[in-house]
C-alpha cells in the first residue's frame, strides 16, 4: 500500500526541502553603529542588533564587525560563527564619477532588486582570513622567497597622541617551506609625537624555532606578556593592534618612497583613515564596499554599493554598506542596509 498525504500540512511535508523552506518576505531596515574606537559587532535577524563580544575569537554571539573601514566575518580564521560571504557585486565596475553620484536612496532599487533566486551555492561562499597590516614584504613562496625592498612602512602606535615610524625588511635568509627563516629589518621611531625620526635601526630575529615578539622602542625580543610590537611567524608579521593584540600598532604601506627618504615630516602626512590594524577580512576586502579619494584631493570614504549575501547556517541575509559618516560629518559611523532572503 501507498501512503498518501491528504492534510495540507502532511502535503508540505511530504514535498522537496525547498517546499517546506519558510516563504520569506524580505523586510529593508537599517542600523548603524559606531566604528571609530573598536570593533563594533553585530547580529543580523528580523531586526539586527549591535552586540557586546569579549572574545570575537571564540564568540559566536556576532555575524559582522566593523572598525573603521574594516568588516570582519564571523567565519573561517575570525570565529567560530560559520558565517559566509558572496558578493553580488552589481557596482563593481562603476566609474569615479558614477560613484560620486550614488547615494543611499538612488541605490535602494538595486538593493531590494536582489532576491533569494540569486543565492548561489555554498561553493561562492567565503570565509575570512587574517589580513595582517603589514604584507607584501616578501616575494616568491617557500625557500625561494625574497625580500620586497621596494616596500616601507609608516608605524602609528598610540592614542590619541601617537608617534610615527618607519619601517622595511631588508633581507630573508635560510628561508623553507615551513618558515622565513632569518629576517632582516630597518626602522627609525619618533622618540617623542613631532620629533625627528632617530637613527635607523638594523636588526634579524630567527623564526626558525617559532614566533618572535619584538619592542621597537627597546630594540630587543621580549615576549607575548612584554611591551611588544611586532611579532614575526612563519612568513607573517603581526603588529600588536587590531585582532592581533591590545596594543595601538597600526601601519600603511608606502611603495613609492625608499625608506632612506621617508622623514618624519613626509610620515605625518598620511591620513588617519590610511592606515591599518591587523583583522580579519575576506571578501570584503577583495571585493571592497568603498573606494577612498576618488578626486585625489577629497579624503573621503565612497561606498560602492555593492550588495553582500550573507550566510548563517541555512539563514541568508543580504547587506549594503550605505554610510562612513553620520549625518553631522563624524566619520567611522557606519550605516548597514540588511534584508532576510531566506
Amino acid at each position: 500500500m501507498v501512503a498518501v498525504c491528504t492534510l495540507a500540512p502532511v502535503l508540505a511535508a511530504c514535498g522537496s526541502d525547498d517546499a517546506t523552506a519558510p516563504i520569506i518576505t524580505p523586510t529593508t531596515a537599517t542600523i548603524a553603529v559606531d566604528a571609530s574606537q573598536s570593533f563594533a559587532y553585530i547580529t543580523l535577524g528580523e531586526t539586527a542588533q549591535q552586540v557586546t563580544v569579549a572574545d570575537a575569537a571564540s564568540s559566536s554571539a556576532w555575524d559582522l564587525g566593523f572598525f573603521a573601514t574594516t568588516v570582519t566575518s564571523n567565519g573561517g580564521s575570525a570565529g567560530p560563527g560559520g558565517v559566509m560571504i558572496h558578493c553580488v557585486c552589481g557596482n563593481a565596475s562603476a566609474t569615479d564619477a558614477q560613484i560620486q553620484g550614488f547615494t543611499a536612496a538612488n541605490q535602494l532599487a538595486a538593493f531590494e532588486a536582489i532576491t533569494a533566486a540569486q543565492i548561489p551555492g555554498d561553493g561562492q561562499f567565503s570565509g575570512d582570513s587574517l589580513s595582517p597590516a603589514i604584507a607584501g614584504w616578501f616575494t616568491g613562496s617557500g625557500a625561494q622567497v625574497a625580500p620586497n625592498t621596494t616596500r616601507s612602512w609608516i608605524l602609528r602606535r598610540g592614542s590619541p597622541t601617537a608617534t610615527l615610524g618607519k619601517l622595511h625588511i631588508t633581507s630573508i635568509q635560510n628561508a623553507s617551506a615551513q618558515n622565513a627563516g632569518l629576517i632582516g629589518f630597518e626602522y627609525a621611531l619618533q622618540s617623542t609625537p613631532g620629533a625627528d625620526f632617530a637613527a635607523a635601526v638594523q636588526d634579524t630575529v630567527d623564526v626558525r624555532n617559532g614566533p618572535v615578539y619584538y619592542d621597537l622602542t627597546n630594540r630587543t625580543e621580549t615576549t607575548i606578556t612584554g611591551s611588544w610590537d611586532l611579532r614575526f611567524a612563519g612568513f607573517e608579521i603581526r603588529s600588536n593592534g587590531g585582532v592581533s593584540g591590545s596594543g595601538s600598532v597600526m601601519a600603511v604601506p608606502d611603495n613609492t618612497t625608499p625608506f632612506a627618504t621617508i622623514d618624519a615630516a613626509y610620515a605625518a602626512t598620511a591620513p588617519l583613515v590610511a592606515y591599518r590594524r591587523d583583522a580579519y577580512s575576506g571578501v570584503f576586502t577583495s571585493q571592497p564596499w568603498y573606494k577612498y579619494n576618488i578626486t585625489g584631493t577629497d579624503n573621503q570614504i565612497w561606498p560602492v554599493f555593492n550588495v553582500y549575501l550573507v550566510k548563517r547556517g541555512s539563514e541568508v541575509y543580504k547587506v549594503q554598506l550605505i554610510s562612513y559618516y553620520a549625518t553631522d560629518g563624524t566619520s567611522r559611523q557606519v550605516t548597514v542596509r540588511y534584508a532576510r532572503l531566506r
